[in-house]
């Protein structure tokens, strides 16, 4: 606390996290002689909290006649996290017989994402004031006010909102002024470019669209119709003859033996590797389209479609990724009734068009169940039994938890993403490569 500018009280962090992000005890100690953090001012106690301070049980503050809370926060952004982070407040409001000021901070910094959102909550936790998410303000307030607030939460805005603001500092702070996609046509690319647009405007983007043999004139339109609506202009790069002439260099030591997935997976890298040698010349930042779903499952080519260096979607489940670009259709202001995202890319089957007549239904569950595990098995790290016994069939859960752990090393390899779920793919969840776990 500064008065007059000198410092007349310091405040302490008194609980230190230890899980998921954060690793406090690792580098800081609390100190042994614990201060009370209460400021008396104008004859009111003042009870100033730090961050985890508020989240743990504090039944000891009904005893300390406080008039005012205020909660200082860097709190990271997840997808509902301001629902829990309400609750939390009102019973320490409740406990203290007190109002409480929320603050917390704005902006990202890596995959971390802080989402502002501050309010102000009367003594039995309803909300008197509350400031917009993803945005500074700078705000006097009447802790008296009586009245309250009934501002609308969007829980798909703020998720938009939380991945334009991590894409837009990620850029600005690492000097990026433009930036590169390739587009194939599918919903993944499509929510990106959408997020990318409204962020950085038009002019800054190149899409790229590059086709094979086994890539449809119906992708190759989608992609079209997708740039044209966001009045982006569509760059393509035929990458047939490179394909054919690399599996001609490569049949000697082949082996003749039979295609498999390598071919495959060829395609792929030949894009990433494309991709990658215009963002070297153009100094332009690539954006990985791939979601959670296929990173959990490693339905990604190392080196091909993973190859980026900002994976916008890499904590959003597919199922997700679907919500967003109907919620962007039904919201967008300036589209004049037509849809943004074409309704072709939402409704098609998804396909990663490697092979000829190729789903990824061919090699997953359809995504409605496939996110139900995934959520269940990552998110909130249930062990298989339990989720057996919810009525998924067990040879389809132990598939999927075998397919978790059998594409760990890619996601070791993978770009830097926002953290957008309670456990992300990256510092929250720590598992070795290397493992012999028995099921």
């Amino acid at each position: 606390m500064i008065k007059s500018g000198k410092i007349i009280k310091e405040f302490t962090k008194s609980k230190l996290p230890n899980y998921g992000v954060f690793d406090e005890k690792r580098y800081f100690s609390v100190k042994k002689k614990y201060s009370d953090n209460i400021l008396k001012l104008n004859r009111k106690r003042i009870k100033f909290l730090i961050c985890e301070d508020m989240w743990r049980e504090n039944k000891a503050f009904k005893n300390e006649n406080i008039d005012l809370i205020i909660s200082i926060n860097a709190s990271p952004y997840e997808i509902g996290k301001d629902r829990i982070r309400k609750r939390v407040a009102k019973k320490n409001a409740i406990i203290s017989n007190s109002k409480l000021i929320y603050l917390n901070s704005v902006g990202s910094q890596d995959d971390l994402i802080f989402d502002g959102g501050s309010f102000l909550m009367d003594k039995l936790g309803n909300i008197i004031s509350q400031e917009k998410f993803f945005s500074e303000s700078n705000q006097i307030i009447n802790t008296k006010s009586p009245k309250i607030s009934k501002l609308k939460i969007d829980e798909n805005k703020i998720l938009f909102d939380a991945l334009s603001l991590s894409l837009k500092n990620y850029a600005d702070k690492n000097n990026f002024k433009s930036f590169i996609i390739g587009l194939s046509g599918g919903v993944d690319s499509a929510l990106c470019l959408a997020i990318m647009a409204k962020t950085f405007g038009p002019r800054n983007i190149k899409p790229y669209y590059l086709p094979t043999i086994f890539s449809s004139k119906e992708s190759e339109k989608d992609a079209t119709n997708l740039t044209r609506n966001f009045g982006v202009k569509l760059r393509k790069l035929n990458i047939e003859d490179l394909r054919k002439s690399i599996i001609s260099s490569l049949n000697p030591h082949f082996n003749d033996l039979p295609n498999d997935v390598t071919e495959e997976n060829l395609q792929s890298r030949l894009r990433g590797l494309l991709l990658m040698a215009i963002s070297n010349k153009t100094k332009a930042l690539l954006i990985a389209t791939g979601n959670k779903s296929e990173y959990s499952v490693g339905y990604a080519t190392l080196y091909g479609d993973m190859c980026g260096g900002f994976a916008l979607l890499k904590d959003l489940y597919k199922t997700r990724v679907y919500d967003l670009c109907n919620w962007i259709n039904n919201n967008n202001e300036n589209s004049k009734g037509k849809n943004m995202i074409p309704y072709n890319i939402i409704s098609k089957e998804p396909t990663a068009e490697l092979k000829l007549n190729q789903k990824d239904s061919d090699s997953l569950p359809p995504y409605k169940i496939l996110d139900q595990i995934l959520e269940m098995l990552i998110d909130e790290n249930k062990d298989l039994q339990s989720i057996i016994n919810k009525g998924f069939k067990k040879g389809l859960v132990v598939k999927v938890w075998k397919m978790i752990k059998n594409s760990e090393f890619k996601r070791y390899q993978s770009a830097i993403g926002p953290k957008l779920t309670k456990m992300s793919l990256a510092n929250d969840r720590r598992f070795p490569i290397t493992n012999k776990f028995e099921i």
